[in-house]
């Protein structure tokens, strides 16, 4: 994963807003995970429900594919010269989407099939790999929130990994990969309250 990261330059507000939430899901996310044992996080409430650990590898095999699209995006716009001007708004859509995305949910999605779980979780070494790739997208994350710097998120667009017939702007796809972040953490802690959650 090549960097991207420009010159040292100051963050805007909207993208220290970024980073700050970026943090408070990493917070969780190691709250969340801690002292898990193989079982637990590869343990389903139901066979239609996912475990602890398929939603770590849905963050991170979505996660990656927004990052991905991001990156060239982000560069190519720095090499044109695209600047900031203060005045970003999110999208009618953009906004409508990380609303509906924020927990808890208000609106059900089906993951689209390439984001889908088949296994991660049932032991220990599934956990370690997985959570350190989850981990590394997080690190990818921040370096991608610090390469938009200066950027003018609005006129950078990139297509959805989930759908060619979709577009969005830089903003709104960091808004939206943060609020995934967080309904997926929420339903994370779902699962670990289940009464029939394994004790250990």
């Amino acid at each position: 994963m090549p960097t991207i990261l420009p010159p040292t330059l100051p963050l805007s507000p909207l993208l220290q807003g970024y980073l700050d939430e970026l943090a408070a899901i990493r917070r969780d996310a190691e709250e969340l995970t801690a002292g898990l044992t193989g079982a637990q996080f590869g343990w389903r409430p139901e066979p239609a429900v996912w475990s602890v650990g398929q939603i770590v590898r849905h963050l991170t095999v979505s996660g990656r594919s927004y990052a991905d699209a991001l990156r060239p995006a982000l560069a190519a716009a720095r090499a044109r010269g695209s600047a900031d001007r203060g005045d970003f708004r999110p999208s009618l859509v953009g906004g409508l989407m990380v609303r509906w995305m924020e927990p808890p949910p208000r609106m059900r999605f089906k993951a689209p099939r390439i984001w889908r779980p088949a296994g991660a979780g049932g032991d220990a070494a599934d956990r370690t790999r997985e959570m350190a790739d989850w981990r590394a997208l997080h690190d990818a994350f921040e370096e991608t929130i610090r390469a938009a710097a200066g950027l003018d998120l609005r006129r950078i667009r990139i297509v959805s990994p989930a759908s060619r017939l979709v577009r969005m702007n830089a903003g709104d796809a960091l808004a939206l990969i943060l609020a995934h972040e967080r309904r997926h953490l929420w339903q994370m802690r779902r699962v670990k309250e289940h009464a029939g959650f394994p004790a250990g």
